[in-house]
């Protein structure tokens, strides 16, 4: 009878004691990380959809679920994900979340300086009154020239907070997910010391992955350096640093918001003057815009996706993300 007791307990208990940690994401690029480490030894939980876009993003009840069930919550930072911060703190999640933007070893920067006088004219903001529930992540983004530069000195902590001013795609260097894999390592091995080593042996595999087709896409980017294009949002100074391209221009800083007349007019202006072969739009968003800049010409326009929406997430998939940009890049450019 007690052996049965014990057989009985033990397999009433081998559910909660060999449960896979629970690691919820903000967004589908957090996530490619995260499986390149974790493998199949967590469970992955993303919270942004991958055809949603998180600068316009508005949290569910189910999001709150999936945040107070979660082992860690893995996510960019306030000044891309502002709606995940009052939630991490109701959860009591905020010191136990692994936030990118704050890890040391993250190199940041900031949005060019010529850009932050290109909220003047937003006559047709109307169109999005859906998201008038968001105006205080508007606001957020609206300030991008109070930055306080201090951002060299982040910790693994949350002191790092307030990055007003620093572009938030860190996802698009390589070098930062890089720390991004070290520090999701080391808290799943934390969590789930008995695959420790496998959590290692995933970030050993990571980093060789990476370095290959780092310079696999710099050998071929390389060729397309000096030609000039358009990005439909400011989003891509770290990839476009890290691979020495640098676009004419953007359509929009914020794309929750579109240009209005003055605006269209200046890009129409400067595709003319920079002789610009592509203007890039996003899945994320409308093409609309894009397809009233073009009218009547004869520039390239190919959709340039930032959050990987059809990339499959397993192991390999953040190294399959950087080859679909850079192919994306390659098809209009060439």
């Amino acid at each position: 009878m007690n052996k049965l007791l014990v057989a009985l307990g033990a397999s009433v208990l081998s559910p909660v004691l060999f449960a896979k940690p629970v690691i919820v994401t903000s967004i589908k690029p957090v996530s490619m990380v995260v499986a390149a480490i974790a493998g199949d030894h967590a469970k992955i939980e993303q919270i942004v959809s991958s055809t949603a876009s998180p600068h316009d993003f508005a949290m569910r009840p189910s999001d709150l679920r999936k945040i107070s069930q979660a082992d860690t919550v893995v996510w960019v930072g306030e000044s891309l994900e502002r709606f995940l911060e009052k939630p991490l703190e109701n959860a009591g999640k905020e010191d136990s979340s692994i936030e990118w933007l704050a890890l040391k070893g993250v190199k940041l920067q900031e949005f060019a300086e010529n850009h932050h006088d290109e909220h003047d004219d937003h006559a047709d903001h109307d169109d999005h009154a859906d998201h008038d529930d968001h105006a205080d992540h508007d606001e957020h983004h609206d300030e991008h020239a109070d930055h306080d530069e201090h951002h060299d000195e982040h910790a693994s902590g949350h002191e790092g907070h307030n990055h007003d001013g620093v572009d938030p795609h860190v996802w698009l260097s390589p070098d930062n997910a890089k720390v991004l894999a070290e520090a999701v390592a080391k808290r799943l091995s934390s969590l789930d010391p008995k695959n420790a080593k496998v959590y290692q042996a995933n970030l050993a595999d990571f980093e060789k992955g990476l370095a290959l087709k780092d310079a696999e896409l710099k050998a071929s980017l390389s060729t397309v350096k000096d030609v000039p294009y358009i990005v439909f949002h400011d989003g891509y100074g770290y990839f476009e640093q890290h691979y020495g391209l640098d676009h004419a221009g953007e359509i929009t800083v914020s794309p929750e918001r579109k240009p209005g007349a003055k605006k269209i007019a200046e890009i129409r202006e400067m595709i003319n003057h920079n002789k610009v072969q592509c203007v890039f739009s996003e899945p994320q968003f409308s093409p609309a815009i894009v397809k009233t800049l073009l009218d009547g010409s004869k520039v390239n326009s190919v959709p340039l996706d930032p959050l990987g929406s059809n990339i499959t997430i397993n192991r390999g998939a953040y190294l399959a993300f950087l080859s679909e940009i850079s192919g994306q890049f390659m098809s209009c450019l060439r």
